[in-house]
């Protein structure tokens, strides 16, 4: 059995495998670098126990991270607890894909390889868009297995905080679908100015991304992916587990 710990800014998104790459269990907790391995041992174990999952089966740890000092503090865990030395994800890897080579990939985050790499090994004959939803949105752009570019803005939450935080009077509310673009309060319109202008963002750059790269496969990930997935009819798939998965994809290419 595989642990995957994907590592963002927000949250640590978790996952246990089988073997054959299905998914047995994700479960999440905030990204919190004063914790400790035992602290985060103590949430595994507990939810892994609730589950009837078991933890003692566990024979592999694979690391993403875009927060250096939470790496450290995995790598403990893995070693304190289970004898294992987890992997670290990066671009010393082995691959599924490679970079065009007018690309300066220095710094290129783990959070973003392991996406790619899953997408590439599910649709091999596609041409690719993938948007990850999270703290940042992401989009990467890949053409025949080439990965040609992307671009990354600010989050649909970091949108919300920046208006909250910004302003003296505006709530911060809860994103989610508004049931129309005209808002009757305060904050039903932040929401519907949220929720159709960040559809509208992701909508211009699919057409722009279109006129490049002819008839890409669209694919969105992350925790509020499947919101948006619903309203962008441009999206093909939503693919929760895509960062998980790419994961143990790499694990096993790797170990």
């Amino acid at each position: 059995m595989l642990l995957a710990v994907d590592i963002g800014n927000t949250h640590i998104v978790t996952g246990l495998l089988d073997p054959n790459g299905e998914v047995l269990l994700t479960f999440r907790v905030s990204s919190n670098e004063k914790l400790t391995e035992d602290e985060y041992f103590s949430y595994l174990k507990n939810i892994c126990d609730f589950n009837e999952i078991e933890i003692k089966k566990l024979n592999g740890i694979v690391i993403s991270s875009v927060v250096p000092n939470l790496i450290g503090i995995f790598q403990f865990l893995g070693r304190k607890y289970f004898n294992i030395e987890p992997m670290v994800i990066d671009l010393n890897l082995n691959l599924p894909f490679t970079f065009s080579e007018d690309l300066q990939i220095n710094g290129f985050g783990a959070d973003r390889i392991i996406d790619i790499a899953q997408a590439v090994i599910d649709y091999p004959d596609k041409n690719l868009v993938i948007f990850d939803l999270g703290t940042a949105t992401t989009y990467e752009v890949l053409k025949d297995g080439v990965y040609i570019g992307g671009g990354i803005l600010p989050g649909i939450e970091m949108s919300i905080n920046a208006l909250f935080g910004n302003t003296a009077k505006l709530p911060k509310v809860k994103f989610s679908t508004p049931e129309s673009v005209l808002g009757k309060n305060t904050a039903e319109q932040i929401q519907a100015g949220i929720f159709y202008g960040y559809a509208g963002q992701l909508k211009n750059i699919i057409q722009e991304i279109k006129k490049i790269v002819p008839d890409p496969y669209i694919i969105a990930t992350g925790g509020l992916g499947k919101i948006l997935f619903a309203e962008i009819q441009e999206i093909d798939e939503y693919c929760p587990d895509l960062s998980i998965k790419g994961l143990h994809t790499l694990y096993n290419m790797n170990k």
